[in-house]
Formats: structure tokens, C-alpha cells, sequence
């Protein structure tokens, strides 16, 4: 298949020389968002419709921004939108833009991975600018943040729904930041009888560093490559969707037993939305949850509104944070833009 690459890493201690490049790298924030600005579209990962990119347009443009996008974003490869030379390029194009001053994903799906190689990131560190995506997209997320040192964000893409709540956090985080921030919870509409969307304490204690993360499986999908997490004492955000119960144990177990994350500082886990599904007999997402990661002896709450939900945190990796995990509450210790 054409565009595709592998991304192995050449030595044992590949994760050792990743995590010392990543500790030494200079944090750059990107500009802040202000009304009018140029939000580039992109689609690294997963196919839109025409029909989608006429919706998000409008979405955009009604909160006061101004859109641009190239004729790749509607490319179809496979499921790709495009093939990975194609989708690398248009990332690229959008950071050397001068005139685009933030990039908004589309999508997320699956394929971003893919493209981690064929990304300048000389030139887009040279280029800082906010980039906000979620799920598949963690992927760019960490690398970006890991080989540049640009604070990126996990947050809505253009397909999410642009509530009260999602705007708030995407405005507090982007548009008018404070030195400090306190996020704030609010379950979603019909989450009382879910229990996917429960606010619960696993380990309590207090906890501060930067902020990493995303979705498991695409964090996952990274370990062993050299663009594998460095977690040591950073506040690992993680959410998840569509997964069986035993997925999300085996994936959990995989991070626990191949990367730093047990000297992670704090653990804040979204909401693992449509996870509770498995044959019988079963654990319940709960039990699982609780049986992993307490042993790690880390502040851990579960059920932070983020995720594959309607409810979403604007969460910038690279940022410094504070979580207290007995009242649950997680908060920006610095601007997140500049």
C-alpha cells in the first residue's frame, strides 16, 4: 500500500534517549486564538463529506473565525483521507502558512500514525502555532510536543458537537487564558444512568507536572516506536471508545508493563465512553479499572469530562498542572498560549 511507513527504533535504550530529548526540550507555546483568525482544516487521519466540511465551516465561522482549507481535505485512500504522503503534506502546508493562525483536525478515525515520519519538525517548530485534535490524533499530539517542544491540544475536533460546556473550556484554554485555571465538571445529559460517566477516586493524594496523553490505544499503538511516551512525572490524561472491557484491560496492562507510566506523577482518566461491553461472564469497566491501576499507587481519578462525549476539556499537552485526586480537581498552573 502505497505511502506507508514503519517506524522502528534502532536500539534497546531508544525510549531512554527519547525521554532525555523530551526532559531537555524548550517548551514553546503557540499564539493565542482571537476572533477573526484563520483555522486551518485538516484530515490526518479519518474520511469527511462534503456535506460534514459545509457543517464544521459553519460551526467555525458562527464562533467569529475565519476557515481555510486545501481540496485534500475531502481526498479519500482506503479509509484515509488520502494517502500518507498526501495527508503529511497538507499538515505541513497548513504550519508553513503564514496566513493560517491555528489548526483544527476534522477527524479523527485512524491513519495519523502513519504519517509521524513524514512530518518537518523543524518546521513546525519554527511555525508554533495551536493544533487541536483528539483520539487518533493523540498521536500527532505527542510526537509534535515530544520532537519540538509546541504545547499541542486534545480537544474537539470539527465534527464534535460545539456545546456550552466544550466552548467554554476550548475559550478558557485558547482564547482567554489566565495563569491559572480550574477546570470545571459537569456529567453529561443522561449520564446519571451510564456508569461509564461515574466521577470516582481510585487513589487519592495530590500531584503536579505536565500534562500528556490522549487515547490509550493510539498511546498503545506507539510504544516500542520512536515516537513512544515518555509518562515519568507528567499527569497522564487517557480516554478511550468502542472497546471491550477486556481491550481496555489489555491495553492498560500493555502501558503498565512496557513504558515509564508507573512513575507517572497523577493519573486523570476521561470518560472510557461505550467500553462496558464483553461476553460472558465479565468484570465490570469499573473493577478492571480499579485492578490495574491501583496498584500503582499514583493519585487516579476516573470519569473527567473528556473523551469521545459531547462534554470535552481543551487539555494542553506540555503544560504544567496540579490534581488533587481526593476532590478531584485538576488546574493549569500556566497559560497554555502566549
Amino acid at each position: 500500500m502505497a505511502g506507508f511507513s514503519w517506524f522502528f527504533p534502532s536500539n534497546s535504550n531508544s525510549l531512554t534517549q527519547i525521554n532525555s530529548r523530551a526532559s531537555a526540550m524548550e517548551k514553546i507555546l503557540p499564539k493565542r486564538l482571537k476572533k477573526g483568525d484563520v483555522i486551518g482544516l485538516v484530515t490526518p487521519s479519518g474520511i469527511i463529506t462534503s456535506q460534514q466540511l459545509d457543517e464544521m465551516v459553519e460551526k467555525i465561522e458562527k464562533l467569529g473565525y475565519k476557515t481555510f482549507y486545501k481540496p485534500s481535505v475531502l481526498s479519500a485512500y482506503g479509509y484515509f483521507a488520502g494517502t500518507d504522503q498526501e495527508r503529511a503534506d497538507e499538515l505541513m502546508d497548513m504550519f508553513a502558512n503564514k496566513e493560517v493562525d491555528a489548526i483544527l483536525c476534522a477527524r479523527g478515525g485512524y491513519g495519523a500514525i502513519r504519517m509521524l515520519d513524514l512530518l518537518d519538525y523543524e518546521v513546525i517548530k519554527t511555525n508554533p502555532k495551536i493544533f487541536i485534535g483528539y483520539s487518533d490524533i493523540t498521536a500527532i499530539i505527542t510526537a509534535i510536543f515530544q520532537k519540538t517542544g509546541l504545547v499541542c491540544f486534545h480537544g474537539p475536533v470539527g465534527t464534535s458537537t460545539f456545546n456550552d460546556f466544550s466552548m467554554k473550556s476550548f475559550n478558557d484554554v485558547l482564547v482567554d487564558p489566565k495563569n491559572h485555571y480550574k477546570y470545571p465538571y459537569e456529567k453529561e445529559e443522561k449520564g446519571e444512568e451510564n456508569p461509564e460517566f461515574d466521577f470516582y477516586t481510585i487513589n487519592g493524594g495530590n500531584a503536579e507536572g505536565e500534562l500528556i496523553g490522549g487515547n490509550v490505544s493510539v498511546l498503545a499503538s506507539l510504544i516500542g516506536s520512536k515516537f513512544d511516551t515518555n509518562f515519568e512525572n507528567k499527569i497522564v490524561y487517557l480516554e478511550d471508545v468502542d472497546e471491550k472491557i477486556y481491550s481496555v484491560d489489555r491495553m492498560l496492562v500493555h502501558l503498565i508493563h512496557a513504558t515509564n507510566i508507573n512513575k507517572a506523577a497523577g493519573l486523570v482518566l476521561g470518560v472510557f465512553n461505550n467500553c462496558s461491553v464483553n461476553d460472558k461472564p465479565s468484570f465490570t469497566l469499573r473493577e478492571v479499572i480499579i485492578d490495574l491501576l491501583k496498584p500503582l499507587n499514583i493519585p487516579t481519578v476516573y470519569g473527567f469530562p473528556f473523551g469521545h462525549i459531547k462534554n470535552k476539556m481543551t487539555i494542553p499537552t506540555g503544560v504544567y498542572a496540579k490534581f488533587n485526586a481526593d476532590k478531584k480537581t485538576l488546574k493549569l498552573m500556566e497559560k497554555a498560549v502566549g
